[in-house]
C-alpha cells in the first residue's frame, strides 16, 4: 500500500476542503483505505496551533477547536501520526542545512519512513529533488 507524508499546509487545506486535484486524490485514496498518509507530529502541532488562532486557509477561516481538528485528521480522518523519533532525527541531521526546521522535519520523516512522496505546496522541497504531490 502506498504511503505518503503530509505537511501542515496539506493538512490545513484538507480541513477546509481546498486541496488541489492531485493532493485531493491521495487524501481520497487514504479515506477509502487504499493508501496511507502520515504526518510528522511537528506538522500536526502546527495545524492545531493554527486552528487555535482561527487563521485563514485559502480564504476560509478555520473553525472549531484544536481537539476537533485532531479528531478530524487522526481519529476520524485519513491521517496517521508519524512521531519524530531517533530515525527521523538521524535523517534530520542529514538535511538540516538544506531546509528550514519545518521543512527539514517533513523531509526527514519522509526519508526515514521511506514514503512515496511529500504532499506539499512547498516549492523548496520539490526543488531539492524530493518527490512531491500537490497540483
Amino acid at each position: 500500500m502506498a504511503t505518503y507524508t503530509a505537511d501542515a499546509v496539506a493538512l490545513l487545506c484538507y480541513l477546509v476542503d481546498s486541496l488541489p486535484e492531485a493532493a485531493d486524490h491521495v487524501f481520497a485514496e487514504a479515506e477509502a483505505g487504499e493508501s496511507v498518509i502520515q504526518a510528522p507530529s511537528t506538522a500536526l502541532a502546527e495545524v492545531l496551533y493554527s486552528v487555535s488562532r482561527d487563521r485563514n486557509v485559502r480564504g476560509v477561516r478555520l473553525t472549531g477547536t484544536p481537539d476537533e481538528a485532531r479528531q478530524g485528521l487522526l481519529a476520524n480522518g485519513p491521517v496517521s501520526l508519524a512521531p519524530v523519533a531517533d530515525a527521523e532525527l538521524a535523517a534530520f541531521t542529514e538535511v538540516v542545512d538544506e531546509f528550514s526546521i519545518h521543512d527539514a522535519l517533513v523531509v526527514a520523516s519522509h526519508r526515514a519512513r521511506n514514503t512515496e512522496a511529500v504532499i506539499t505546496s512547498d516549492g523548496v522541497i520539490e526543488e531539492a529533488g524530493v518527490a512531491t504531490i500537490w497540483s
